[in-house]
């Protein structure tokens, strides 16, 4: 009998509302695992670290152990504020993909530890990220991002590429051809763009890190540091960063928002989307299974209890 030890949640499309909020239904579902069955919940995130942290405390206590972020370039023990994995790119494999973006007419921003980066000429294919508002802090748009990012002392985990499909399409050869790299399924924008005229567009992106760099790999770092087996391991996700992240689980689950690509690789989809507790809806189910295999798990013990103090011949 399967016993799961640990949950790993994204965060945007998943965990978060639109809002970028944690419905109380997730936080209660989550919480109760954890007392009940144990199982630690870990988030793992293309968000900066500090994002992921603030987010944790919203959730509690039982938020607070680890953090995956920048899709597993960062790998957090936050109790003893330590990290476990800490991979960013290289300046010479950051001016390369700026050169990619440049001569494509490629939108690209960066992720460092504390927040995300992106380019003011293209702050018209954006509507205003609530995370920010929720923190208290101002999007950081740079007039020149190139000379930014160059001469950032803060290390950089990693680069996103942004466009429409058919943008991404085009210059995706190119960027593949950029050693050391690791580049992950396009993802969609949680929030919406706009066109130059106004119009609502919709905005895809890659995420770009590290050879090797996935939350796959982080998830796996953490297992085995934990003594976690791959089966024990429950993973939620919505978005093509997280196709590896499910496959490196026993239980996978996909969101009803999800993409079709990463509902092809789940055991389950939620009946719910992001906006209206998905997460906590197929949590307090998961809840409901433990408990009957715990309460068969028990009557089972007690039955061959009973068969130990019985003699032949009784």
């Amino acid at each position: 009998m399967i016993m799961y030890k640990m949950l790993v949640t994204d965060l945007d499309g998943t965990l978060l509302d639109d809002d970028k909020k944690i419905p109380e239904i997730n936080i209660q579902s989550i919480k109760r695992l954890h007392q009940d069955f144990g199982i630690i919940p870990v988030i793992a995130t293309a968000r900066p670290l500090e994002v992921a942290r603030y987010i944790a405390k919203q959730g509690g206590k039982e938020f607070e152990g680890y953090i995956i972020a920048t899709n597993g370039a960062i790998l957090m023990d936050l109790q003893k504020e330590e990290c476990l994995i800490n991979q960013s790119l290289s300046p010479e494999q950051i001016q390369a993909l700026i050169n990619v973006c440049k001569e494509n007419g490629l939108e690209y921003e960066c992720m460092t530890t504390k927040c995300e980066v992106a380019d003011a000429s293209y702050s018209y294919r954006r509507v205003i990220d609530p995370m920010y508002d929720n923190m208290g802090l101002p999007f950081n748009y740079q007039e020149d991002l190139e000379s930014y990012m160059m001469s950032l002392e803060d290390s950089i985990p990693l680069f996103a590429v942004n466009g429409t499909e058919e943008e991404l399409d085009e210059a995706y050869s190119k960027l593949s051809q950029i050693s050391g790299l690791q580049i992950s399924g396009r993802c969609t924008r949680t929030t919406p763009g706009v066109d130059e005229q106004g119009k609502i567009e919709t905005i895809c992106y890659h995420d770009i890190m590290q050879e090797g760099v996935t939350k796959a790999m982080a998830i796996e770092t953490l297992a085995n540091h934990l003594g976690i087996e791959k089966r024990e391991i429950i993973a939620i996700g919505d978005g093509g960063n997280d196709i590896e992240m499910l496959q490196e689980a026993g239980l996978k689950i996909a969101m009803k928002n999800a993409s079709d690509e990463l509902k092809k690789v789940a055991n389950i989809v939620t009946v719910k989307d992001n906006n209206h507790g998905g997460v906590g809806i197929v949590l307090n189910e998961l809840h409901k299974v433990l408990e009957r295999r715990q309460d068969e798990a028990e009557k089972r013990r007690k039955r061959l209890e009973n068969l130990e103090g019985i003699e032949p011949g009784d």
